[in-house]
């Protein structure tokens, strides 16, 4: 009963913030932004969970556990289900209900924000890609390349859960461009556009970086699948050396944060701040790699790796889309409304 009563008010909080076609009366454009806002976050952490729990499945060797797709396991007892089948198949049912706040962006999108309607699709079609490879993941009996397909699409995903939450909400503050110019604002464009380089050269690098690390995973030896048998397929690389080229990669991209931070030194803004937490959690990042590679990569530091880069990766990519915002507002202030700030040190 108590469980009934909880899951009741969960479903009873998310339906409040149901965009507004789904109430009997109409609602004001003001309410319809923020459920938009509301959604679009909801969709990016839906996003990353899922990114996080299908690597739970390749860890807990339960990439197997379900041998049929889209169902399960043909001719197995429902009220007797392993644990690999329940691992893998709850992770399925998750992935699933990504549809639900990704039609309700779409509704709040259509009514009031029509200029994000094509990063839906996007989505929607990225969506359809990752139940093609989810079955070809199955059907290959985890072949490490569409494996490695299957997570890299869910970083593509990520990314534009990203684009999608920040345009919402930077569209939806009102202040957001004064703010950024009276406190970033310069007399010239030079300052915008380094940062707006910077930041995307930092994603470019963290995207080369990810792939290199699925590389390193698809050699490793965690197969995701615990089942006696053949054995799966691995990538042909050497493991130590593409664990030092990915290494070496990581060392670059720190490097290249490390050069933000000196642009940035001057300045006290939400892209310095932003560029902290980045460097912060790239350092955490770091620490554990190289200690699941001296431990003998256990599943729990792999994890850990994983969750890390998910996070990593988001925070990059606020980044280069704030930046990207700030150089366009600065670029589009008239020369009464910047104010002066500190230009970026050279």
């Amino acid at each position: 009963m108590g469980q009934t009563w909880v899951c009741a008010k969960v479903f009873g909080r998310i339906v409040d913030h149901m965009p507004g076609s789904l109430s009997p009366t109409p609602t004001p454009v003001l309410v319809w932004r923020k459920d938009l806002v509301f959604w679009t976050r909801f969709t990016l952490v839906w996003l990353m969970a899922i990114t996080v729990t299908g690597a739970a499945v390749r860890l807990t060797g339960s990439g197997l556990g379900c041998t049929d797709w889209p169902t399960c396991n043909v001719n197995t007892e429902l009220d007797a289900p392993r644990f690999h089948s329940a691992i893998e198949f709850g992770n399925r049912m998750i992935s699933g209900l990504a549809i639900i706040p990704v039609i309700a962006v779409w509704l709040g999108a259509r009514r009031v924000r029509t200029d994000l309607l094509l990063l839906v699709r996007l989505m929607v079609l990225g969506f359809v890609g990752q139940v093609l490879l989810g079955m070809l993941v199955t059907r290959t009996e985890l072949d490490p390349r569409v494996v490695l397909g299957h997570f890299l699409l869910s970083i593509v995903l990520i990314f534009l859960g990203v684009l999608l939450d920040h345009s919402a909400r930077a569209h939806h503050s009102t202040t957001s461009s004064e703010v950024t110019l009276r406190d970033l604002g310069s007399t010239s464009m030079t300052a915008p556009l380094q940062l707006r380089t910077h930041a995307w050269m930092s994603l470019a690098l963290s995207t080369v970086v990810i792939v290199l690390g699925t590389l390193v995973t698809g050699s490793g030896p965690h197969t995701g699948s615990d089942e006696s048998g053949e054995p799966i397929a691995r990538l042909g690389f050497d493991i130590r050396e593409i664990t030092r080229i990915h290494s070496v990669t990581v060392w670059v991209l720190g490097a290249l944060l490390a050069v933000g931070l000196w642009m940035t030194r001057d300045l006290d803004s939400p892209h310095r701040n932003r560029l902290l937490v980045i460097v912060g959690l790239g350092a955490s990042q770091g620490a554990i790699g190289y200690l699941q590679y001296f431990t003998g990569v256990p599943a729990l530091l792999v994890g850990l790796h994983i969750a890390g880069s998910v996070l990593f990766f988001t925070a990059t990519a606020y980044y280069a889309a704030e930046a990207t915002t700030w150089a366009h507002a600065a670029g589009q202030a008239t020369p009464t409304t910047r104010h002066p700030a500190p230009e970026l040190a050279s």
